[in-house]
C-alpha cells in the first residue's frame, strides 16, 4: 500500500513527519510531493530524509496562483497515474483533491482554517474527508471532527520535549525574555498586514527587563529590529523549545501564536484575522488577540505579567492535553489506514463528531 502526501509550506513536514516515520514502520509506502517556496525543498530533505517529486511553484499573483493551480491540477493527475498513491493526503491541497477527484482515489484532507475561504471551497466538495478540529464550525457529509488541533501532530508531549539546553546558544534564562513572530504579508489572508508594526513596542519590552528573540519571515525589516532583538537565523535548532521557555508571546502570525499557547507560553496575536480555531484558546485566555495598537498590547503584557498568566497557562494546556485533546499524528495515521483499509468503522467515529 502507498500514500501520496502534498506538502506546500514549511508547517505540512511538521504535521506529517511524526506519521510518516510511523506509516513506513507500519510497510506503507510513503511518496511525497513538494511545492518549492523559500528553503522548503532542503527543510523536506533534512527532516524527512526521502525522495520527493517537485511541482508547481508558490504565486503572489492572484491570476498567476489560479494558472499555476489549473497546470498542476493536470500535472497531479498525471503523477498519480503513474505513481498511484492508493490514499492520497495534505493540508488543505487544492490540486491534490482535485486531481485525485478526477482518478476517483481518495483523497483525505486535513485543515483548520475555514475563514480563508479562497484557499477552503475549491477543495471542500471534492475530496472524499476534510478533517479538521472539532471547535471549527464547518458542517457535511465529508466532514470529519477530532478533538485539540493540528499543532499537536508535532507539539503533543508523546512528540515533542523541550530542550532547557536551547537557551544557552543565545544567552537565555527561562521566562527572561519574549518570544516576537513577525510574518511577511506576501501571502493573501495577511495582504492587509502592516509589516514592521512590532518594532513599536520593543523598547517597551526591554524596559521591563526582557530580553526579545525575533523570528523574522522578511529580512528586509532586518536592520530595522537588530537594534532592539535577536534575530533568529535559519535553520534554528529548536524554535518550539524558545517559545516553550518564553515569558510571552506576540505574533502577528496566527500559527506561531497557537504554538506558543500549546507549548505553555500566552500568545498575543496581533495578525488581525478572526479564525474560529482561536476562539478556542481565546475561550480559555492564553490567547489574545488584539489589533495593531500598542498601548493594547502593552495593557495585556502588563496583565499577562501581573496576572502570573504563564502559570495559568501551561497548567490548563496540560489539563486540556491530558484529558480532552488527542494526539492529531494518531488522528491522521487512524483516518489513512481507515481509507486503505475501507474501514467505515473508524471513519464514523470521526463522522460522529460533526
Amino acid at each position: 500500500m502507498s500514500v501520496v502526501i502534498a506538502i506546500a509550506h514549511y508547517p505540512h513536514v511538521n504535521f506529517y513527519k511524526h506519521a510518516i516515520k510511523q506509516l513506513r514502520n507500519m510497510g506503507i509506502e510513503i511518496k511525497l510531493v513538494v511545492q518549492p517556496r523559500g528553503n522548503l525543498v532542503s527543510i523536506v530533505e533534512r527532516e524527512l530524509g526521502a525522495e520527493f517529486t517537485s511541482m508547481g511553484k508558490y504565486q503572489q499573483n492572484i491570476l498567476k496562483k489560479f494558472f499555476d493551480m489549473a497546470t498542476c491540477d493536470i500535472k497531479m493527475a498525471n503523477y498519480l497515474l503513474k505513481n498511484g498513491g492508493d490514499v492520497n493526503t495534505g493540508v488543505g491541497s487544492i490540486v491534490l483533491t482535485h486531481a485525485s477527484f478526477l482518478l476517483r482515489k481518495p483523497s483525505i484532507i486535513f485543515e483548520d482554517d475555514i475563514e480563508y475561504k479562497l484557499a477552503y471551497y475549491p477543495y471542500k466538495y471534492f475530496a472524499t474527508y476534510v478533517v479538521m478540529p472539532d471547535c471549527i464550525p464547518s458542517r457535511g457529509k465529508n466532514i470529519l471532527k477530532y478533538k485539540g488541533f493540528k499543532e499537536l501532530a508535532y507539539l503533543h508531549p508523546n512528540r515533542f520535549s523541550p530542550r532547557g539546553d536551547v537557551l544557552k546558544e543565545y544567552g537565555l534564562q527561562p521566562n527572561g525574555y519574549v518570544f516576537i513572530r513577525e510574518v511577511s504579508g506576501t501571502t493573501k489572508n495577511y495582504s492587509g498586514l502592516k509589516e514592521g508594526f512590532l518594532i513599536n513596542i520593543c523598547s517597551d519590552i526591554i524596559k521591563l527587563g526582557y530580553q526579545i528573540i525575533l523570528s523574522l519571515e522578511n529580512k528586509n525589516l532586518y536592520d530595522l529590529f537588530q537594534r532592539y532583538c535577536t534575530i533568529l537565523k535559519e535553520p534554528v535548532s529548536d524554535i518550539h523549545s524558545l517559545m516553550h521557555y518564553a515569558a510571552f508571546t506576540i505574533a502577528s502570525g496566527d500559527s506561531m501564536s497557537r504554538e506558543s499557547c500549546l507549548l505553555g507560553t500566552p500568545a498575543i496575536y496581533t495578525g488581525g484575522r478572526k479564525m474560529s480555531i482561536n476562539a478556542e484558546l481565546e475561550r480559555r485566555k492564553c490567547l489574545f488577540t488584539c489589533n495593531s495598537d500598542k498601548k493594547q498590547i502593552m495593557n495585556i503584557i502588563n496583565y499577562i505579567r501581573n496576572h502570573n498568566i504563564k502559570k495559568y497557562t501551561t497548567q490548563i494546556i496540560n489539563q486540556a492535553i491530558f484529558n480532552e485533546w488527542e494526539d492529531t499524528t494518531d488522528v491522521i495515521i487512524n483516518c489513512l489506514l481507515a481509507a486503505l483499509n475501507k474501514d467505515d468503522t473508524l471513519i464514523e467515529k470521526y463522522k460522529m463528531r460533526n
